[in-house]
């Protein structure tokens, strides 16, 4: 079942309100508003945002942040009014959105009311939230490549300790979002160091190949590609560079560095749906053009 159960409590506070009706008593409007603010938000507490892009609303708006404003409004409109589930509704909300700390202080509100039956739900909540926190602080820069490469590393296994800790949806999709991040940042790190360290364009290749084969099932996997071929294109391009006079220029080796990138740009040029598409078919046209004018410059 869907972690709708997180407001159960709340929203069978506001379910035992008559039905929504044109002729409804003043009185029972801003609790009619409440159940579609959050009737919104619990259908979407259990989204995998790993594998799929945040929820949107049917305006193209990013559903977690316009169910903090309304949740917030409707604070404002009603002060005093249904505090406990505003507060836990909002904690949620924020914890999606990925506001560790955020979320685990709103949650500590909802605790703070022992009246409240939601509070007990709110203190088992906020040491979830207290831990996603704890690790969102830890740190990703360090002075030197290896040791930064250490800290990212050091993060990257705290996040998978909570991915192991709390396996469900959403905590397990939270949790991989931000092992992807950091991964991303370590890929680039290298790429951007591979003439410093040993076997340094191999190394920095695999971390890139890494992201595609470890992210299969991400809603950025398409990204990760684009990010490979990028750095198939600038070999290519490099090698142009560098072997610039005829007899030093090596056709059949330029060709074969130029096609591996035309390969890699072509996957995400044709493929269906994703939001990287243009760009690949952008990144395809321009490396060929490169290629062809390379080519006829030494024929």
């Amino acid at each position: 079942m869907r972690s709708a159960r997180v407001l159960l409590i709340g929203l069978s506070l506001l379910a035992a309100l008559p039905a929504p009706a044109k002729d409804t008593p003043a009185a029972l409007v801003p609790y009619d508003d409440l159940l579609e603010v959050l009737a919104v938000l619990v259908w979407h507490l259990d989204d995998d945002t790993y594998r799929f892009p945040p929820p949107k609303d049917p305006t193209g708006h990013d559903v977690f942040t316009l169910t903090l404003g309304r949740l917030a409004g409707w604070e404002q409109r009603f002060p005093g009014r249904m505090r406990d589930v505003i507060g836990f509704a909002t904690a949620q909300a924020l914890e999606r959105s990925r506001a560790y700390a955020e979320a685990r202080d709103a949650y500590a509100s909802v605790v703070a009311m022992s009246h409240s039956e939601l509070a007990p739900l709110a203190e088992a909540a906020q040491v979830r939230a207290a831990a996603f926190a704890r690790v969102e602080t830890l740190p990703e820069r360090a002075a030197g490549l290896q040791a930064h490469l250490d800290t990212l590393q050091d993060k990257l296994d705290a996040w998978a300790e909570l991915a192991d800790r709390f396996p469900r949806l959403p905590y397990s999709a939270l949790a991989a979002v931000e092992e992807e991040r950091l991964e991303v940042l370590t890929a680039e790190l290298l790429v951007r160091n591979r003439h410093r360290i040993e076997d340094g364009p191999a190394t920095a290749e695999r971390a890139l190949r890494f992201l595609v084969q470890k992210h299969g099932e991400s809603q950025q996997l398409a990204a990760h590609v684009l990010r490979l071929a990028d750095f198939y294109a600038g070999d290519a391009r490099r090698y142009a560079f560098m072997h610039d006079r005829p007899l030093s220029f090596d056709a059949a080796e330029f060709r074969r560095r130029a096609d591996r990138a035309l390969d890699t740009y072509q996957k995400v040029a044709t493929w269906d749906g994703s939001p990287q598409r243009p760009e690949g078919r952008a990144r395809f046209d321009a490396m060929e053009a490169f290629k062809t004018a390379r080519l006829e410059l030494f024929k």
